[in-house]
């Protein structure tokens, strides 16, 4: 009853509290995000990145949902479902610009490797893993040269950084992937994210309607 009396009349105001439930649901988006980071690399088998990928997918879900749960004023929920799509398209962009970061502008050595293993994709293209003077490098070659498919002992020319961060490619691959650079995007993307994040705390209707009640009436609700 207290807090009741205390409430203003007139208007509802963005309570210090809302803001930062505001910056937890950005923070969710872009730690999903950053975790597409590792995932893109060789730390993540690229016939196998999809099962990380959705699990980042899900996180934004999962955290969202939590804190929603959480919180006494309930949040809008169309600004947070637009704001875990737009992430989904952020999740994209990032993962297709990190060539171009690691890559360093398609400017990547270039060697010639062996194939000394061959992976039979049911579902796809086959994968190869390639080694340099008998030493494997990281990561797996997705693709061959022209229509054929690569054999054991083959010889092919390929690029990599030379952290091996990123999967082996085709020298005409490693120019698309550069030219598919999508950082302009990013900043401002996480500018709407943000908006879409204070929209979803934002005092509603029904805030004020409460606030526009008698104390007395309040009260008993």
């Amino acid at each position: 009853m207290v807090i009741a009396l205390e409430m203003p009349r007139y208007g509802v105001r963005m309570r210090p509290r809302d803001l930062g439930i505001a910056l937890v649901y950005l923070l969710i988006l872009l730690a999903c995000t950053a975790a597409i980071l590792p995932i893109a690399t060789t730390w993540v088998r690229s016939d196998a990145d999809a099962i990380p990928g959705t699990l980042a997918w899900a996180g934004q879900l999962i955290g969202i949902y939590f804190v929603a749960a959480h919180t006494a004023r309930a949040p809008r929920i169309a600004p947070l479902i637009v704001a875990i799509l737009l992430n989904s398209f952020l999740m994209a962009v990032v993962a297709m610009s990190m060539p171009a970061w690691v890559l360093n502008g398609g400017q990547a050595e270039q060697f010639r490797a062996t194939v000394v293993e061959v992976y039979d994709g049911h579902k796809g293209p086959a994968t190869y893993t390639l080694a340099v003077d008998g030493v494997p490098i990281p990561g797996r070659l997705a693709d061959w040269p022209g229509d054929g498919i690569g054999a054991i002992g083959d010889k092919v020319l390929v690029a990599q950084d030379e952290e091996g961060l990123l999967d082996p490619r085709l020298p005409e691959q490693m120019a698309e992937d550069v030219a598919a650079d999508g950082t302009i995007l990013i900043l401002p993307t996480i500018a709407i994210l943000a908006v879409l994040c204070l929209v979803a705390v934002w005092p509603g209707r029904r805030d004020r309607e409460l606030r526009s009640r008698p104390p007395h009436e309040i009260g008993l609700r």
